[in-house]
């Protein structure tokens, strides 16, 4: 209340209001104490965390997960003790002075003895001019004292009265009023509006009116000023409040995020990692020397621990197909033995002439040879979205639309083929100029439903597959040495939607593998479509002109077509001579009349 703000004011400058900044001074030293031995306190808590088992395994440049706590801890009770310190330093700075609401003992002695002196009694006229002075100026009001916070000060007095006699009156705020109604209107706006400060030691509410018993010297003061001031101080305090709270919550932000950092980063690009190896995407795994740093023992131990896993993982994933373990992986379930029966494009290849390349080389040019080998051609058939198999010595086994899904299987199967002799032409010159042996390969497709699956036993189990199909695909691998070709396909591959439309062929033969009694038309892939010469469309167009007469038993216009074949080629026609041959013996010796142009293949 005004009593108290009085009182407080009274006591500023006296040996109270000395000991109140004293004490103040104290607790400010004291919180500096503390602060200092929390900072210690903490200190030694991170290091004994820092020491606890299994701290022989971190470096010094790292810190443990479980100090991470402790960090935050320290910082954020740091910053709140200087915060708390600048807080407590604006409320000093940000304190209203009340000086000019207490009368100065000096005031107080004076006045008596003027009045006492003076022998003044009631008689106003000399009180005023005797104190009269006091309250009078160029700015309505002087001080009394060379020291404003003694004496009187100018700001707020709206009436002053000595001894029962009035020295000053502000006549727009009290009018003309005696000192009873001054009194009635004390009352009024009491604590609110007007604020009065006796000027003797002795001053009690006598007849508990909530208002203080004057005696003859009194001052009234306006509040309203004192209100606007108090009420522009407590906006001024609560905004730097807020500010400060705003700044310290972004640097704790700051702190926090910064020491999370450590911890959080890694992990997250670790998820990332581990998540690229369960898809088994191993190439998008980040590389050890790009990793994000992190101080933590547990983080970085984790992060070697992990590509230790992805290093075992990607050695393994050399030995089983990708895509059978993306499969499974997809599936979410263990690897079971059992089959399933599926429309596969099969195929089988082999190097021409290896035994005797092997024979002429040395066994570490060979390796060196081959693995150069099976890099382009496996590069291929993942490229074309094939399931690599298996190595049979120097073959390839692979297979199409197993265990993925692949629509245009036939068409991809046969691109991959057409793809490794054109990149094997490129490589033979290499090979050549480096004088190294020449590698060419005979290649067998064939499109059927066949068994694919697990095979083996539960203790180890590869992925395969069982059929007639498969021992087809191997056996036109095998029938390019009769016909001298390179790329062999089954009538079945053919007829799968798109291989007509993107590859150029020519019929070879009907002919029975060993295991078949019927007959299975077989052709040479000459090429992409897109791709091809003139020379190649004619080849194809008199072959299958040629191909339909033998069938028709016309073996004198296959033979015509077989010569026009020749002069394309301009040369020796080696399939077109197995034909050829068969259409003379079969004018010298006709063959029955249901008959169907099988020739069986003995290949043994």
């Amino acid at each position: 209340g005004p009593v108290a703000r009085a009182a407080r004011a009274a006591r500023i400058g006296t040996r109270a209001g000395r000991s109140l900044r004293l004490m103040r001074l104290m607790r400010f030293l004291r919180l500096v104490r503390i602060t200092r031995m929390v900072k210690v306190l903490l200190a030694r808590k991170m290091k004994r965390i820092a020491n606890g088992d299994g701290s022989g395994d971190a470096t010094p440049d790292m810190q443990r997960a479980d100090t991470i706590g402790a960090q935050i801890g320290a910082a954020t009770t740091k910053k709140v003790i200087i915060m708390t310190l600048m807080l407590l330093t604006m409320i000093t700075l940000l304190q209203r002075g009340n000086e000019f609401q207490a009368c100065s003992a000096e005031f107080v002695f004076s006045t008596e003895a003027i009045y006492k002196g003076n022998r003044i009694g009631s008689n106003c006229t000399k009180m005023q001019q005797e104190a009269g002075p006091w309250f009078r100026g160029d700015g309505g009001l002087v001080s009394f004292s060379q020291n404003p916070s003694e004496g009187l000060t100018q700001g707020g007095l709206i009436y002053a009265v000595v001894e029962g006699c009035v020295m000053y009156s502000d006549t727009n705020l009290m009018g003309t009023a005696d000192d009873r109604e001054q009194k009635q209107l004390a009352m009024r706006r009491r604590g609110t509006e007007v604020l009065a400060i006796p000027c003797e030691a002795a001053f009690q509410d006598l007849d508990r009116d909530v208002v203080d018993d004057r005696s003859s010297t009194y001052f009234l003061y306006d509040m309203r000023r004192e209100s606007i001031e108090e009420a522009l101080l407590s906006i001024a305090f609560t905004s730097v409040i807020i500010v400060s709270l705003l700044g310290f919550s972004l640097i704790f932000s700051s702190d926090a995020e910064g020491i999370a950092n450590q911890l959080v980063v890694p992990i997250q690009q670790l998820m990332l990692d581990m998540s690229h190896t369960a898809k088994l995407e191993l190439n998008k795994v980040t590389p050890p020397e790009e990793l994000v740093p992190s101080s933590v023992f547990e983080v970085r131990s984790l992060q070697a621990a992990f590509h230790n896993l992805n290093a075992a993982v990607r050695s393994f994933s050399k030995f089983t197909p990708l895509e059978v373990v993306r499969h499974f992986l997809s599936l979410g379930a263990v690897a079971q033995l059992g089959v399933a029966e599926r429309n596969v494009s099969i195929f089988f290849s082999d190097i021409a002439g290896w035994t005797t390349i092997c024979e002429k080389t040395k066994p570490v040019e060979v390796l060196s040879l081959l693995s150069e080998y099976f890099e382009s051609m496996v590069s291929i058939i993942i490229e074309e979205q094939g399931t690599m198999l298996e190595f049979i010595g120097d073959a390839i086994l692979a297979v199409w639309n197993a265990p993925n899904d692949v629509p245009d299987h036939a068409v991809r199967a046969v691109t991959s083929a057409d793809r490794m002799n054109s990149i094997l032409s490129s490589m033979r010159e290499s090979w050549s100029s480096s004088g190294k042996p020449e590698i060419r390969i005979r290649v067998g497709l064939h499109s059927s439903r066949v068994y694919v699956g697990n095979l083996g036993s539960n203790m180890r189990m590869k992925y395969g597959v069982l059929g007639d199909g498969v021992n087809l695909a191997s056996r036109l691998e095998e029938l390019n040495k009769r016909y001298k070709t390179e790329c062999m396909i089954s009538e079945d591959v053919l007829k799968e939607p798109g291989v007509g439309d993107a590859f150029l062929v020519r019929p070879l033969d009907a002919v029975a593998v060993k295991g078949r009694t019927k007959p299975v038309k077989v052709y040479e892939v000459l090429g992409a479509r897109k791709d091809s010469t003139e020379e190649a469309r004619q080849i194809s167009t008199v072959s299958t002109q040629a191909f339909k007469a033998y069938l028709d038993q016309d073996f004198d216009e296959a033979l015509q077509s077989l010569k026009v074949l020749e002069q394309i080629k301009g040369g020796e026609d080696y399939a077109g001579t197995v034909l050829a041959e068969r259409c003379v013996a079969f004018k010298e010796s006709p063959p029955p009349a249901n008959w169907d142009g099988l020739e069986v293949a003995n290949m043994d």
